[in-house]
């Protein structure tokens, strides 16, 4: 059974869950992954220069007492963060303007090898409050040790140039593909696994100022070669939900992040499907979001109090924060009587790109079988954000407070959620337009369906049978 993947839209490189204090649930950190120096939105003028080197000297002080005094491991990952400051420290002296600056505090964060704690120019920091930032129109995967478009934006600069999924990116600029990704790595340090450093290793390839162009050959499926020149452009990912029943009469619903307008619309979703034989949740390239909307999202699968997520932090303690307005417990709870929506058979698909909130879903659900999880191994991106800190001059710290498990205790960080099913696309499937993930999902669900019709078959010809 062949599907053609409905049509998706790229989130921007970057995965968060906040705390927040929502009437009625539970509050929680949040999860964020590290994409240091993401391109922002156009700057009409060259940023405002806010620091002087005595307050840069100050942030520098501030930023590295942080996570000394609060992040979420006394060990540091295995990182000697005393010899980081005495690294790092002199070259705050040789920045010339806060951009340098910035660029230094997030490589100085990004050396905890942590997908979650970095650190955002004031620019970055509007740009993702408002979802935006720049884009080449398309991300890349490595496909049968090839670089191949994966998924392409919806009237994006690179659509209306004929670029499509399946497509293999030989040069970037005059340079072999391959060249220009090994060049970044020599640069970046390693993240919260090789899949994340993979992702922000693959954004910076295609990564440049707005309204620049970069040149790109590629291949398509008949090995013709295919040359063509795109603008980079702004992006705004607005959360939306977006369902399609199939013709198997199983829903499909998907969702790019835990935002909160998504709470009212995945719940007018499911009760509009509320009867479907099967409901299918994509959550490949969800990035994440605030935990006051993914707790709600998983209660409505549950006709019961349910453990749904466990986390520890550096004390060992609920982490409480805003002198002590609230708490994250240590175990976290879904569901209650009467407020299930969707009882019947649920499959939830991940991938590489399946990040922080995304993957406390999807353990959640693996761990009680509530769903079986398709794909591909996720991110392993899961810590948690107590609350960004702002710096004087607008920069910004989010740094990782606690340490996330499933409901039995397996920890997520680095290795993420191995599917009950492992499915892994090939260039094949996408150049036939065909979602092997979705499909092996819809299929299994389809038995599975078949299997509980009988079983009722069988128990209502038993209650009919004379004594």
């Amino acid at each position: 059974m062949n599907f053609t993947p409905p049509i998706l839209r790229r989130t921007l490189p970057r995965f968060i869950l906040f705390l927040s204090l929502t009437s009625g649930v539970t509050a929680g950190p949040g999860f964020s992954t590290q994409q240091p120096n993401v391109p922002v939105a156009p700057q009409r003028t060259p940023p405002k220069q806010r620091l002087s080197p005595k307050d840069r000297e100050e942030v520098f002080e501030k930023v590295w007492k942080e996570i000394r005094d609060h992040y979420y491991d006394s060990k540091f990952n295995g990182v000697d963060w005393n010899d980081v400051h005495l690294r790092y420290r002199p070259l705050v002296d040789t920045v010339k303007n806060d951009q340098e600056f910035y660029v230094l505090l997030s490589q100085m964060t990004s050396e905890l090898h942590d997908a979650h704690t970095r650190f955002s120019s004031p620019e970055q920091w509007r740009s993702f409050q408002r979802q935006q930032g720049i884009t080449v129109g398309f991300s890349v995967d490595d496909l049968d040790g090839k670089t191949v478009v994966t998924n392409v934006i919806p009237q994006s600069n690179a659509a209306r140039a004929g670029i499509e999924p399946g497509m293999v990116v030989l040069t970037v600029d005059g340079t072999a593909v391959a060249d220009r990704i090994a060049e970044i790595e020599k640069k970046r340090l390693p993240s919260s696994s090789e899949r994340a450093t993979r992702w922000f290793i693959y954004n910076r390839v295609f990564s440049g100022p707005p309204d620049t162009q970069v040149k790109i050959t590629l291949q398509r499926a008949k090995d013709s070669i295919f040359e063509v020149t795109v603008t980079r452009q702004l992006h705004s990912a607005e959360p939306e939900v977006i369902t399609h029943v199939l013709p198997s009469g199983n829903v499909y619903i998907r969702f790019d992040g835990f935002q909160h307008p998504i709470t009212k619309e995945f719940k007018q979703a499911l009760q509009k499907f509320r009867d479907a034989p099967g409901l299918i949740v994509d959550l490949r390239r969800n990035g994440g979001g605030d935990l006051a909307v993914l707790l709600p999202i998983a209660g409505y699968f549950f006709g019961k109090k349910t453990l749904f997520a466990k986390d520890s932090t550096r004390t060992g303690k609920p982490l409480s924060s805003y002198v002590g307005l609230f708490k994250l417990p240590l175990q976290l709870y879904v569901g209650k009587s009467g407020d299930q929506i969707y009882s019947g058979p649920l499959a939830v698909l991940v991938d590489a790109h399946s990040a922080s909130s995304s993957e406390v879903f999807a353990a959640g659900m693996q761990d009680t079988q509530r769903a079986r999880i398709f794909g591909s191994q996720s991110c392993g991106c899961v810590l948690g954000i107590a609350r960004p800190r702002i710096m004087k001059g607008g920069g910004v710290l989010e740094m990782s407070e606690v340490l996330w498990f499933s409901p039995k205790g397996r920890k997520l960080e680095g290795t993420g959620i191995i599917p009950d099913q492992v499915v892994v696309p090939t260039l094949f499937d996408l150049q036939r337009g065909r979602d092997a993930v979705l499909a092996e999902a819809d299929k299994t669900l389809v038995k599975t369906s078949v299997l509980e019709s009988k079983k009722t078959e069988n128990r209502e010809t038993k209650r009919s049978e004379p004594e």
